[in-house]
């Protein structure tokens, strides 16, 4: 007869969070099945089954498009999870999840949370103790008070309370979207001086507001909407009767050059293509600039 260690299988079940009572019992039944069927049952087997019933306790989305896309996995508080996945249930329908919608569903304990806060703004800056590390891209969702929302290249913190245009907002970073409304200083010293390293696809920085006209055409070739811009004279308007000098700056253009407050806090001056608030600067604007979708798509 097989003696079971008990405090063992109740140790697996919690390292592989499985919080739901049914779902616990049937995870013991399976290991006691798998046991009796044979006295030298593959271990391999036994952990899948372990793993099959854990992934049948997390919560799922629907209308997801993965494809080869490796999945965003989204950390959701084992016990405050039904308010964030109410809004993610909603963003199948948004303009962006054209872009990105494959997502994976984990939980987490608060003792697996470790968070800190950096900046004036106290951007909140979070990590989950996992026992087996995973290098895609994840969403975290935690307490409001622990910190405002916050995107890196890989990391996304989100309050469990943020709303679907929030969401949004934050994952257009990802997609190549700089904020539009006036960083703090010490984000913007790096970003407005070009020291970064992600696509910049609505923002182009100068250190000055007139250029002269070569610096202008220059200007216009690096544009990531130049595609939008057929003439380079819809940058600005000139100085002198030679027009040999320029102020930046479009008027009555759909798609041009307007003026920021992306670098506010420095010495140089931020423009974005165009001349309308959009969700890069307020982000509870739910109307997405078709330009802004068509450079997502474009090939870079």
């Amino acid at each position: 007869m097989r003696i079971w260690n008990w405090n063992a299988v109740n140790k697996r079940l919690k390292l592989l969070q499985v919080s739901s009572r049914i779902t616990r019992q049937w995870a013991v039944v399976i290991v006691c099945c798998a046991s009796l069927l044979s006295t030298h049952a593959n271990a391999t087997i036994i952990q899948e089954a372990f793993e099959q019933t854990a992934l049948a306790a997390q919560p799922q989305l629907a209308g997801q498009q993965c494809g080869v896309h490796a999945a965003v996995t989204l950390w959701l508080p084992e016990q405050q999870h039904n308010q964030p996945l109410a809004m993610l249930s909603r963003w199948q329908h948004h303009p962006l999840a054209a872009f990105i919608n494959c997502f994976s569903v984990e939980t987490y304990t608060p003792e697996q949370l470790n968070c800190t806060t950096v900046g004036a703004r106290r951007r909140a800056q979070c990590a989950v103790r996992e026992p087996h590390h995973k290098q895609n891209r994840r969403v975290l969702f935690v307490a409001d008070e622990l910190g405002i929302a916050s995107s890196q290249n890989h990391s996304i913190v989100l309050p469990t309370n943020a709303s679907l245009s929030l969401f949004a907002h934050e994952i257009a970073h990802w997609l190549g979207f700089v904020d539009e409304y006036a960083m703090s200083a010490e984000l913007a010293d790096n970003y407005c001086a070009g020291r970064y390293a992600h696509p910049s696809l609505n923002v182009v920085t100068t250190a000055s507001t007139t250029l002269d006209r070569d610096a202008l055409i220059d200007l216009w070739m690096q544009l990531p909407w130049r595609f939008a811009v057929p003439d380079w004279r819809a940058l600005g308007q000139p100085i002198d009767a030679n027009e040999q000098r320029w102020r930046l700056g479009s008027t009555d253009q759909d798609v041009g050059l307007y003026s920021i407050a992306t670098c506010q806090q420095t010495d140089r001056y931020a423009w974005r293509p165009v001349n309308t608030m959009t969700p890069m600067q307020y982000y509870d604007i739910g109307q997405w600039p078709e330009l802004y979708l068509e450079l997502i798509a474009r090939p870079r």
